[in-house]
């Protein structure tokens, strides 16, 4: 048995940081496998399993989904020094939401070489995609808006908020968002039975604010914002016996006019009901409040807004 094991393992064999992660977590949950199991596992020598769990500590570290966990050799980059400064920088960079290209990359990367005395670094297209390839770096499309609000003082502010709701019931807290329709706006994919060509797409855009209360029972008129004051299909047509608040501009973008004129008949209307109400907002530079005879009650913090008629 030994002969064949030595024969077996005549021939050292290499294998990626993903398996040596593995088999440190291997040995980590269950200290019953013998390194002579764990080397025939592997196809490895005993040797190279003492060897590999003497280091387990820097193998579990490694991110199994990381270029560097597919590789069965570690590759020490010629200028490891500026790739250690550019990787901080860019790790720091992003806790700051910083949008990074692979050109910012590459102007830092000279920056860092020429603080560091090394004149001979170009920071090539081909070192960049090395670099990325080394440190995980891919291209990722922003999602949500999530910067947009202060994550650590979100708690305080809920406790704040909730205080505040206790005053009202849930029917009269109302929220309202604004989002834009691209109504021409086709598909960008469709069932064929061979490859088909697309068309330039369409960007004509609407503006629509929608508002409904806290328990979903009461959902007021859309507001709608228009390009134009009399569309062709809409001409002959009164607005005011539209199902929406028509309002328009050439960008049929939000407005601090059409806001405030929109709180205006929302206070109406919950003045003749003799209704107090809270409205929630977002922090939209549009939503200015240009207060005249009506009266408003407004608590403000640095992302969200609360409005109150009374």
């Amino acid at each position: 048995m030994s002969q064949q094991l030595s024969s077996a393992f005549k021939k050292r064999v290499y294998i990626t940081a993903e398996q040596k992660r593995e088999l440190c977590l291997l040995k980590q949950a269950r200290p019953q496998p013998l390194n002579i199991e764990l080397a025939q596992k592997y196809r490895i020598s005993p040797s190279q399993v003492s060897d590999i769990l003497s280091e387990s500590n820097k193998w579990l570290e490694i991110n199994p989904n990381s270029y560097q966990a597919k590789l069965k050799k570690v590759h020490t980059s010629p200028v490891a020094n500026i790739e250690d400064a550019l990787a901080l920088w860019i790790q720091k960079a992003l806790e700051y939401n910083v949008t990074i290209t692979g050109n910012v990359i590459q102007q830092k990367a000279l920056k860092f070489s020429e603080l560091l005395g090394n004149n001979t670094f170009k920071a090539s297209s081909g070192w960049l995609d090395k670099f990325k390839q080394r440190y995980s770096i891919k291209e990722y499309n922003k999602h949500g808006e999530s910067q947009s609000a202060p994550i650590e003082q979100i708690p305080e502010m809920r406790e704040e908020l909730k205080e505040f709701l206790k005053n009202y019931r849930r029917e009269d807290i109302f929220n309202c968002d604004e989002t834009g329709l691209y109504w021409k706006m086709e598909p960008t994919r469709g069932l064929s039975t061979a490859p088909i060509s697309g068309l330039k797409l369409n960007k004509e855009r609407v503006t629509i604010l929608l508002t409904c209360n806290a328990t979903g029972t009461e959902k007021l008129l859309p507001l709608f914002i228009h390009k134009y004051e009399n569309p062709r299909p809409l001409r002959g047509i009164k607005k005011d016996t539209l199902p929406v608040d028509y309002y328009w501009n050439n960008k049929a973008w939000m407005q601090v006019s059409i806001w405030n004129d929109y709180l205006k008949k929302l206070d109406n209307k919950m003045r003749t009901a003799s209704r107090n109400i809270l409205l929630l907002i977002d922090n939209a530079p549009t939503h200015i409040l240009m207060v005249n005879k009506h009266k408003y009650s407004l608590l403000v913090s640095k992302h969200n807004c609360t409005l109150t008629t009374m």
